[in-house]
């Protein structure tokens, strides 16, 4: 049943007006009617709850690359580990990694990865050998460090048109307009996730933040994910949300429009250093693992690695 109300406003940003209590009165009414499109219940949510966000996609995916850091840098720094923290690691990489980088590092589709994956673990804990194939994606799964973003301002604004066809809010004769609020849909997300604050599992609050401190000189939201495990912090800045907007065209959104580049700072017993990587999406293979058998312990051995 079409919502009068949601209608109205739907109509409004179609005619061009550009007011944020449509959008967040639209995303409210579709977090409980999105089809499985999971950005479009997220920002309804964060619409709703913005203070501390405890699930979702976004606090999914900091989680997520936070355990895969851990993971990487412990087995680097060579501090200890175990067999758990290895398979906890795989499978959050399983869940950050993207389809392309799936087929570039393994040359496999996603749900062929999940299911080796699934059954080089069980192997493993019965003490039992695995096939190339198995350990070419326990490797690359347990020893690398990935990192992507929850969303794109492109695949937020895919969803919602997507939505509203469903709901019957969006006709064929509305594209043309539709395409025209799409900088206007970015913005807004980016001041919905501004200033809100992700529960880590260990207790830890990474609050968000909106910038645009990356090569391309895009507005982002970050959060700043903290590691205690060495003498002094480790700090990863990781996007979570990332746009095609230019900051230099949003300069009233921008404090500053230097630019030096994402530059990912551990600071660890050894001083501190910088890992440039690239700006959205990567991974990093300093030395992934051959866990070879469980019930003797966890056995390593070094490979050299690259980055992508």
């Amino acid at each position: 049943m079409i919502d009068p109300d949601i209608r109205l406003r739907v109509r409004r940003i179609l005619r061009g007006e550009r007011r944020q209590d449509d959008l967040d009165r639209i995303f409210l009414y579709l977090r409980t009617r999105h089809f499985g499109r999971e950005s479009i219940q997220e920002i309804g949510d964060f619409v709703a709850h913005r203070d501390r966000r405890q699930k979702g996609p976004v606090t999914r995916t900091a989680r997520d690359v936070f355990v895969s850091f851990r993971n990487w840098l412990r087995t680097t720094q060579g501090l200890p580990f175990t067999a758990e923290d290895i398979i906890r690691a795989a499978n959050a990489n399983l869940r950050i990694a993207t389809a392309d980088q799936l087929r570039s590092r393994l040359d496999l589709r996603p749900e062929v990865v999940k299911s080796v994956l699934t059954q080089a673990v069980r192997k493993l804990e019965r003490g039992k050998k695995l096939t190339t194939r198995e350990e070419r994606v326990f490797n690359y799964l347990g020893g690398a460090f990935i990192w992507n973003p929850a969303f794109t301002d492109h695949s937020i604004f895919d969803d919602l048109g997507e939505v509203l066809r469903q709901n019957g809010y969006l006709e064929e004769a509305d594209e043309a307009s539709f395409e025209t609020i799409r900088h206007f849909l970015s913005l807004y997300v980016l001041t919905i996730m501004h200033g809100s604050a992700l529960l880590m599992e260990n207790g830890d609050l990474a609050h968000l933040q909106a910038g645009f401190r990356n090569k391309e000189a895009k507005l982002e939201v970050k959060a700043h994910l903290v590691s205690q495990d060495f003498s002094k912090p480790v700090i990863v800045p990781l996007c979570l949300y990332w746009t095609s907007l230019e900051a230099q065209q949003h300069s009233n959104l921008c404090s500053s429009a230097k630019q030096n580049g994402r530059v990912l700072w551990i600071l660890g017993r050894m001083g501190c250093f910088a890992l440039r990587s690239s700006p959205v999406y990567g991974d990093v293979i300093i030395h992934p693992l051959r866990i070879l058998s469980f019930a003797s312990g966890c056995h390593r051995c070094f490979e050299s690695g690259h980055q992508k």
